[in-house]
């Protein structure tokens, strides 16, 4: 079952500020685009990689998929506005129709080998699977101003994140489903016959929204707090520690 990653950097959510696309400005030693990239690249469970930017963005990424040999990149796709426009774009444009497709926002920058291969596998198994993050803190729901009207349980809240990972067959039943509007969440519409099932991410997967999230990932990108190297780093540790 082949899995191709399509990888999001244009819209109005992948915009740090209007007509500024999140993915091309600079994080670490590359445009903050490029760390995906890579690690999609050394993911074995990627086959292939369609990236999706603005018609202005094409060159850019060109230059970018050259200089750090993302050899799984098979397409560019000219995005629209709105994820569900580009999503539709891609999926009128490839010619072989993957497996298992792997939705990612070039925006979280941090996303690691672990979560791809446990989301694809999830998917695989039930359908549908998302990266997400448990919210730690009491949860407050106002629906109108300031003003509490339930306080929800923190066991039970989690933030969707991405990757999101789905069969096929599933995410081509979304595209075609009338009247859907989506702007980081398809798994809302996963149909029935089919289930949507969370991994547990942690909490470094963030999505660069600002300034101030820009400034918080290049520290921790500094201090080698996030990554794979990460994890590989820790289990190191717990042998020595033996």
């Amino acid at each position: 079952m082949s899995v191709m990653a399509v990888l999001i950097a244009c819209g109005k959510e992948e915009e740090i500020a209007p007509g500024t696309d999140t993915a091309f400005l600079p994080l670490g030693n590359g445009p903050i685009i490029s760390h995906s990239l890579k690690t999609l690249e050394l993911s074995p469970a990627i086959d292939s990689v369609v990236v999706v930017v603005s018609k202005e963005r094409v060159e850019s990424t060109m230059q970018v998929i050259k200089r750090f040999g993302c050899t799984k990149v098979h397409g560019i796709v000219i995005g629209g506005v709105s994820r569900m426009s580009s999503l539709r774009s891609v999926f009128s444009k490839i010619q072989s129709e993957p497996g298992v497709v792997v939705i990612h926002e070039a925006s979280r920058p941090f996303m690691t080998q672990k979560m791809i291969s446990e989301t694809v596998k999830c998917a695989k198994r039930y359908g549908c699977s998302i990266a997400a993050h448990r919210i730690p803190d009491a949860t407050k729901l106002a629906p109108k101003g300031l003003r509490v009207a339930e306080t929800l349980d923190r066991n039970a809240i989690w933030a969707a994140q991405s990757p999101q990972v789905f069969k096929a067959s599933v995410m081509k039943g979304i595209l075609e489903t009338k009247g859907v509007k989506v702007s980081d969440d398809e798994s809302e519409f996963v149909p029935d016959g089919f289930e949507t099932h969370m991994i547990e991410v942690g909490g470094t997967n963030m999505k660069i929204r600002s300034k101030a999230d820009l400034e918080h990932a290049g520290a921790l990108l500094n201090a080698k707090l996030v990554g794979d190297d990460l994890f590989a780093g820790q289990r190191k540790r717990a042998v020595l520690s033996l």
